[in-house]
């Protein structure tokens, strides 16, 4: 089965080639032809891999189970350096939740004594066990593994909580109701981003509703990985492949690929029994958070390649890598396509236009269309579509640095996405600002072009194309821009809250 996966992965880089044989103009662009090609396949794959998994999660359906396991559960909450008063509110929620069923541990790696105290006093109070490093090897997995290390043999399960997501009352209910087989190795709950008082974070909420509502539900089963919290663990599992994995960013990915391979099951429940989940409030934190998801993913791709996953489950996590190559260093060849064409007149494609346009505007419209049909029973539509997309170009600088500093070897420090706080700044923006000038200046020389000088069909189709990829472009990254710099609103009643949790 490796020898499948290597194959394939092998295919989707090796398959642009006669593309490129049959298409190249001028030899010296012959690696921006490459790029254009490779992203067309790579969108392909996502989109095959995307309705795939549209298609089984609404078949998915779980069995009803009358009892939960009886050993106590442990809860871990990682923190480091965290605004106190979100860390005592996430635990009040948790021991709401919990009852009696186990024991809370919170996982502090805070350097400030100020935080230490107030955390170790709450603690102290509650009777929640306080774990405190003076290193912080493996960051948020080594702070995981000590707290594991700890752990008798009273503890069946374990549940993890980052300090911005917080448990409902049945979380545990429905949670532990899953594990009565014992292949099960987690269940994960998806989280609810109810915190997106700013243009960015309702954004970003946009961006992970096809993930949460599609992709992963159909990845349960199958591929379902750790989202970094609202998770539930077997402990034997996790201590039979070694814990989780520290020398990986993303350590949640990681550590779902090594329990996989054994041929474990991880669930995904498709439930709203977590709350108050934080997005990033401004450009500066959402490039943080992107930046890492997206070195994690880009470390991913030793292990998966090496991993002795089934087929689809190497499909499924390979699909994963793919869509950061997608929104990193392939975007980056989109953009510069059109620029490369209108204001310097390289050919680095040679076909007829027409073809391609109906070849891919047909592709283009029916992917758009059941994109935002897939995600039709939550409020997403059109205008979570434009978001969505800005967004995510917002993203490509950090994601592109990201892939750098992987390819480069670089080791990148584990940062927690800032909570809380808002700023207007323009440096974060300042490359799309810098890339947006130059899409507008190719759009205006192409219109000019087609209005005074050319007249050859083939040429006129070619100028409309780029024109057309220069505008898309430049509207996203207008929308993105727009959305950086607007203004924070006022934090969101308890009320409004409530409402989304029931519209969800």
């Amino acid at each position: 089965m490796r020898f499948i996966n290597l194959l394939f992965f092998a295919a989707v880089f090796i398959a642009p080639a006669p593309i490129v044989l049959a298409t190249l103009g001028d030899i010296r662009f012959v690696w921006l032809n490459y790029g254009i090609w490779l992203s067309t396949v790579a969108s392909a794959v996502l989109f095959l891999n995307y309705y795939l998994l549209y298609r089984r999660g609404r078949k998915i359906d779980y069995p009803l189970v009358a009892e939960t396991p009886k050993g106590r559960v442990a809860v871990f909450v990682p923190t480091f350096n965290e605004e106190p008063q979100m860390v005592i509110d996430t635990l009040r929620s948790i021991k709401a939740a919990l009852k009696d069923r186990g024991d809370i541990y919170l996982l502090d790696d805070s350097t400030k004594p100020e935080i230490i105290s107030v955390l170790k006093s709450f603690c102290l109070q509650t009777g929640i066990k306080y774990i405190h490093r003076e290193d912080r090897r493996g960051f948020k997995a080594g702070a995981l593994n000590h707290g594991l290390s700890l752990l008798d043999d009273r503890y069946e399960l374990l549940a993890i909580f980052d300090v911005d997501q917080r448990p409902l009352e049945g979380f545990f209910e429905e949670a532990l109701a899953h594990f009565q087989d014992p292949k099960v190795a987690f269940v994960q709950i998806p989280q609810l981003y109810s915190e997106t008082r700013s243009e960015i974070a309702k954004a970003a909420r946009y961006q992970q509703e096809p993930f949460l509502r599609n992709i992963m539900r159909g990845r349960a089963f199958r591929s379902a990985f750790f989202l970094g919290s609202g998770a539930v663990f077997r402990v034997k599992v996790l201590k039979e492949v070694g814990g989780f994995v520290e020398d990986v960013i993303t350590e949640d990915v990681a550590t779902s690929i090594k329990i996989h391979e054994r041929g474990y099951i991880s669930l995904y429940v498709d439930a709203p029994l977590i709350w108050h989940g934080e997005v990033p409030l401004d450009v500066t934190a959402y490039h943080i958070q992107q930046n890492r998801w997206a070195f994690g993913y880009y470390q991913c791709l030793g292990p998966i390649l090496k991993s002795r996953l089934s087929f689809s489950q190497f499909f499924d996590y390979f699909a994963g890598y793919l869509y950061w190559l997608k929104k990193g260093p392939l975007t980056l060849f989109e953009l510069l396509a059109p620029v490369a064409f209108l204001l310097l007149g390289a050919m680095f494609i040679v076909m007829d236009p027409l073809l391609y346009a109906l070849a891919y505007g047909s592709y283009m419209v029916t992917s758009i269309l059941l994109f935002i049909s897939s995600v039709r029973h939550t409020n997403y539509g059109v205008v979570g579509f434009i978001y969505h997309q800005a967004v995510e170009y917002i993203a490509f600088p950090a994601i592109f640095s990201a892939f750098l500093a992987c390819l480069l070897r670089r080791k990148k420090p584990f940062k927690v996405t800032p909570k809380k706080g808002w700023k207007r700044a323009l440096k974060p923006i300042l490359p799309h600002l810098l890339i947006l000038i130059f899409l507008i200046l190719s759009a205006a020389t192409g219109i000019y072009k087609l209005l005074y000088f050319e007249t050859d069909p083939n040429a006129v189709g070619a100028i409309i194309v780029n024109v057309f990829w220069a505008l898309y472009h430049a509207f996203f990254i207008a929308v993105g821009v727009a959305m950086a710099l607007a203004p924070i609103k006022d934090e969101e009643p308890l009320s409004a809250v409530s409402n989304r949790i029931s519209e969800y």
